[in-house]
């Protein structure tokens, strides 16, 4: 299998850092720069049209952009203004979103299943250059075109958690991107769904790209860069939807206390419930060494698409770039 790292940035950091942070990745061998488009932070349209234009052969990938704060006709226009202005270069990932943000800005998840498929066929039909016609329940669209197409495909990724929408994903999409934690064993295992979902709608699963987010700490240590990550896993464990990875994994984690610990804001507490093999199981940390051998077993699990989200000081960021290098 050909492996294609990517890089993700969740927004947090100011504009210029990450501006940097991606001309080095790019530069170290990433393929592809995922921008996180979580509300409140640094926009992902706009960071993704800088990444483009600063840098060379990388795809860019705004994610996971939600159903619910965009509408398909700005958001068609804006990919296909990125594949414009670097083409073959440009990519989507939808998702449907944080639900404590949404409600924040008003809106909440309804349907997801109908929302991201409907708003898959809006996409499509707006990238056609045709008059675009859809009456949906969720989106629609009444001859809406538009005057210029993309010079090449704008590849779709679905992020996806549960079995319903990986197998949607399988259908209708170009790739799936796993969630962040998730065991190189329960990637495999969600990966099947979405195999499961191509050959249901006559697709060949191959087509199918398989992208996964891996939280990425390196240090010469070891113990500085898993410390790192235990508290990352933690926060991320609040989140029942993974109950499932967690317990396909075999690994003893109380998730019902770190959810409880997460909730009270102690968050030093939750941290203490994840062990080191947790961290081992549901990340890229440690040495050089164990991290590369980390990342070759979600390889070896049918992710095609490593997407690091790195972790550290500029030195852990630069152990974490040589190990990008080595799968150059």
């Amino acid at each position: 299998m050909s492996v294609r790292i990517g890089v993700s940035f969740d927004g947090f950091a100011p504009f210029d850092e990450a501006l940097d942070t991606a001309k080095n990745a790019v530069a170290a061998g990433a393929k592809s720069l995922w921008m996180a488009e979580h509300l409140g932070y640094r926009e992902a349209i706009v960071s993704c049209t800088a990444f483009a234009l600063a840098t060379q052969n990388a795809v860019v990938v705004p994610t996971a952009v939600s159903p619910y704060v965009s509408h398909p006709t700005p958001l068609a226009m804006a990919l296909a203004t990125i594949a414009e202005a670097a083409p073959g270069r440009a990519a989507i990932a939808l998702g449907t979103g944080n639900p404590l943000f949404l409600q924040e800005s008003g809106q909440e998840i309804i349907k997801p299943i109908k929302a991201m498929r409907e708003f898959v066929q809006c996409l499509h039909l707006l990238w056609s250059g045709e008059p675009a016609h859809l009456q949906g329940e969720l989106f629609s669209l009444a001859g809406a075109r538009m005057a210029f197409k993309p010079p090449a495909p704008i590849p779709i990724y679905i992020a996806a958690m549960r079995e319903q929408m990986m197998r949607l994903a399988g259908r209708i999409a170009d790739g799936v991107v796993l969630s962040a934690g998730l065991s190189a064993g329960f990637a495999a295992h969600s990966l099947g769904w979405a195999r499961a979902g191509a050959v249901e709608a006559g697709r060949d699963p191959a087509t199918v790209r398989a992208a996964a987010y891996l939280y990425c700490s390196v240090s010469e240590d070891g113990r500085t860069a898993v410390d790192l990550i235990r508290g990352k896993l933690a926060f991320l464990f609040r989140n029942k939807h993974l109950a499932e990875n967690i317990q396909h994994s075999g690994i003893a984690i109380d998730q019902p206390a770190i959810m409880a610990a997460v909730a009270k804001r102690d968050l030093d507490a939750a941290a203490r419930l994840v062990p080191d093999e947790a961290v081992e199981a549901f990340a890229i940390a440690g040495t050089p060494k164990a991290c590369r051998d980390q990342l070759d077993a979600f390889v070896k699990a049918g992710v095609g698409e490593p997407v690091l989200v790195i972790l550290g000081d500029a030195t852990s960021c630069q152990l974490a770039l040589r190990l990008v290098n080595a799968f150059a």
